[in-house]
């Protein structure tokens, strides 16, 4: 079933993702391994539901590592999450097709090169592996004999759970999953 906007979010969806904590960024070592968890989105959509910024703004890339997505895509939202906070994004969810423990290692070389330490408050952000979920909603394509996560981005209001957003690639590059573009809707 393909998601559009203006319909509700898929309930039980589940990721698999490896904590990050913004904290202390000079702690974050891509090359430590923690154990993995379940991100359940329903979890985090009743916890944004009571709060100030009740967007959640899930971004998903074909991979981790690879060059559109770790020097273009990702950095843009990183280097803005205060833009984001003003915006009324509570959490930055990143999927991608890779395992859980890639794209922990990936989101935190992109978090130590990209976010500076605030004394704002910031969105949550959680880097997760998608577990098929961009696929059972058509936002996948055969990439050279793999199906990988389409480029894309999606905001979900927390408080009524409806698809605020939702912008897909159609050509290479970034363009309608970019920050201008979902900053643009909200």
């Amino acid at each position: 079933m393909s998601l559009t906007e203006g319909q509700q979010f898929p309930d039980n969806v589940e990721f698999t993702y490896i904590p990050i904590q913004l904290d202390d960024l000079a702690l974050i070592n891509p090359l430590k391994c923690d154990t993995s968890a379940q991100l359940k989105v329903d979890e985090l959509l009743t916890k944004l539901s009571t709060t100030d910024t009740p967007n959640l703004l899930i971004v998903s890339v074909p991979g981790a590592f690879t060059p559109t997505c770790t020097e273009v895509h990702i950095p843009q939202y990183l280097e803005n999450l205060p833009k984001l906070t003003e915006a009324k994004v509570g959490a930055l969810l990143v999927l991608a097709f890779n395992d859980a423990f890639v794209v922990n290692a990936w989101g935190k070389v992109l978090i130590k090169e990209y976010v500076k330490q605030s004394d704002k408050a910031l969105p949550q952000v959680i880097f997760a592996s998608d577990g098929g979920f961009s696929g059972a909603h058509d936002l996948a394509a055969d990439r050279g004999g793999v199906l990988r996560n389409k480029r894309y981005a999606t905001v979900v209001n927390a408080k009524d759970r409806t698809i605020k957003y939702l912008g897909v690639e159609v050509e290479r590059g970034v363009h309608n999953s970019g920050l201008d573009a979902v900053l643009s809707k909200l």
